[in-house]
C-alpha cells in the first residue's frame, strides 16, 4: 500500500514546484503540462490508490476471516484434546482399578493354591503314614502265621514230629536242627542283617528251642556288624549256640566266645587278635581317631577277656606272647581249655537238611593262587575291622 501512495505524493510535489524548464544551453528543452493533463493524471493516480486500498482492505478482511477460522479450529482441537485427556485419565483410572483387581485375584488364587497344596501334602503324608502302619501291622500280624506254616512244612518234610532238646549233644554227637543260620565269609552289614532277622524269625517260631549259628569259615570283619549280631544273640529268648566247623577268626571268634554255648571240632581253628583300622589326618586327628577306636574296641573285647578269666591287658599280653604278630590261634580242643569255646565234639549231624544242596562250581586248579587280594568296602562312621585271613590280602579303602 505504501508503494501505491508514493506516486501521489510525488505528483503533488511536482504541481507545487511548477512547470520544469532548462535555461542552460546543455540541458534538455523545457516542457510544461497543462492543468487538464495534470488533473487527469492525478485522478488516475487517485483511482489506482483507491483500488489498491480496496484490495488491501479485502485482503485484510480475508486474513481476519482466515485467522478467525484458524482460531475456531484451534479451539476445536483444544476442546477435543481436553476431552481426549479426560478420557485418557478415565481410562488410566479404569486400567489401574482393573490391575488392582487382577493383583488381588492373583494373590487370592496363590493363597488358595498354597492352602490346597498344604492340604494335599497333609493328605499324602497321612496316607503314607497309614500305609506304613498297615504294612508294619501286616508284618506283625503275619509273622506268627508264617512261623506256623514253616513249622508245618518242616513237620511234613521230615515226616515226623520235630523236637528241639535244650541240650543238643546226644552220645557225643551234636545234633544241629533246622533252626540253623549259616555264618560264612566277611562279617558285614548284609550278613548281620540276615543273621539278626533269622534269630527274630526262629524266636517267633519257638522261643525256647535252641538256634544254631554255624560257622564253616569266617575271617571276621566289621565291628559294628558283629556287635549287631551279639546284641541279637543276647536279646534272643531262645538260646543261640555257635558252631565252628572250620575256622573262626577275629570278630567271628569274639561271637563264638561270647555265645552262651559254643561247639567246635577238635581240629577247628579259633583266632583272637586286636582290631585294626586305617587312619588319616594330622597328628591331633590321628590321636583322636586312635583314642576312639581303642574305646570302641575295648568295650567289646573286655567282655571276651572277662569270659576267659583274664584282664584286658593280660589277654593282649598273652596274644603277643603266643606270636609276635599278636594273632593268637589255637585248635578246638585247646580253645575249650582256654575258655574260648564251651564244648568240643567229634561228630556233628545236620538234622534239618531236607533238600539236595547245589554242587559247587568246578574251579580251574591252574587259576588258583596262594594268596588272593580282596578290597574291603568303606566302613561306616566309627567302625573298625576285626578281621584276619593269612591267605587273603585285604586292601583297605
Amino acid at each position: 500500500m505504501l508503494r501505491q501512495v508514493l506516486p501521489i505524493c510525488l505528483m503533488f510535489s511536482l504541481l507545487k514546484a511548477g512547470p520544469v524548464s532548462w535555461d542552460n544551453p546543455g540541458q534538455s528543452p523545457s516542457f510544461k503540462k497543462t492543468p487538464e493533463t495534470l488533473k487527469t493524471e492525478v485522478e488516475a493516480e487517485l483511482i489506482r490508490a483507491k483500488l489498491d486500498l480496496a484490495s488491501a482492505q479485502r485482503h485484510w478482511q480475508q486474513m481476519e476471516h482466515i485467522l478467525e477460522i484458524r482460531k475456531l479450529e484451534a479451539e476445536e482441537k483444544l476442546r477435543k484434546a481436553k476431552a481426549e485427556g479426560t478420557m485418557i485419565d478415565q481410562d488410566l483410572e479404569n486400567a489401574e482399578l482393573s490391575l488392582k483387581v487382577a493383583i488381588a485375584n492373583a494373590r487370592a488364587n496363590v493363597a488358595s493354591a498354597q492352602l490346597n497344596q498344604k492340604r494335599l501334602e497333609f493328605e499324602a503324608e497321612t496316607k503314607l503314614g497309614l500305609a506304613q502302619a498297615a504294612v508294619t501291622y501286616e508284618k506283625i500280624a503275619r509273622i506268627g502265621e508264617i512261623a506256623d506254616l514253616q513249622k508245618k512244612w518242616n513237620q511234613i518234610a521230615i515226616n515226623k514230629q520235630i523236637s528241639y532238646p535244650l541240650d543238643p549233644v546226644v552220645d557225643g554227637v551234636l545234633r544241629i536242627s533246622d533252626r540253623r543260620i549259616s555264618f560264612n565269609g566277611i562279617v558285614n552289614d548284609e550278613l548281620a542283617k540276615d543273621v539278626c532277622e533269622r534269630i527274630a524269625f526262629y524266636n517267633a517260631l519257638d522261643s525256647q528251642a535252641p538256634i544254631f549259628i554255624v560257622i564253616d569259615r569266617s575271617p571276621g570283619g566289621s565291628v559294628m556288624s558283629g556287635y549287631q549280631i551279639l546284641q541279637a544273640m543276647e536279646a534272643s529268648r531262645a538260646p543261640v549256640y555257635v558252631v565252628v566247623k572250620g575256622y573262626a577268626a577275629s570278630m567271628a571268634a569274639i561271637i563264638t566266645t561270647l555265645a552262651k554255648r559254643s561247639y567246635v571240632y577238635p581240629q577247628a581253628i579259633v583266632l583272637h587278635h586286636q582290631a585294626s583300622t586305617s587312619l588319616s589326618g594330622n597328628n591331633t586327628q590321628l590321636a583322636q581317631q586312635l583314642k576312639w577306636t581303642k574305646v570302641w574296641c575295648d568295650r567289646i573285647f573286655i567282655k571276651v577277656a572277662d569270659k576267659v578269666g583274664l584282664s584286658l591287658d593280660e589277654f593282649v599280653s598273652r596274644m603277643y606272647a603266643a606270636t609276635v604278630t599278636g594273632d593268637w590261634k589255637v585248635l578246638g580242643d585247646e580253645a575249650v581249655k582256654l575258655k574260648w569255646v564251651t564244648h568240643v565234639v567229634e561228630r556233628m549231624t545236620e538234622e534239618g537238611a531236607s533238600t539236595m544242596p547245589t554242587p559247587p562250581a568246578i574251579e580251574n586248579a591252574n587259576l588258583k593262587v596262594a594268596t588272593s587280594r580282596q578290597e574291603l568296602p568303606p566302613l561306616n562312621p566309627f567302625d573298625v575291622w576285626w578281621i584276619y585271613d593269612p591267605t587273603t590280602e585285604f586292601i583297605l579303602r
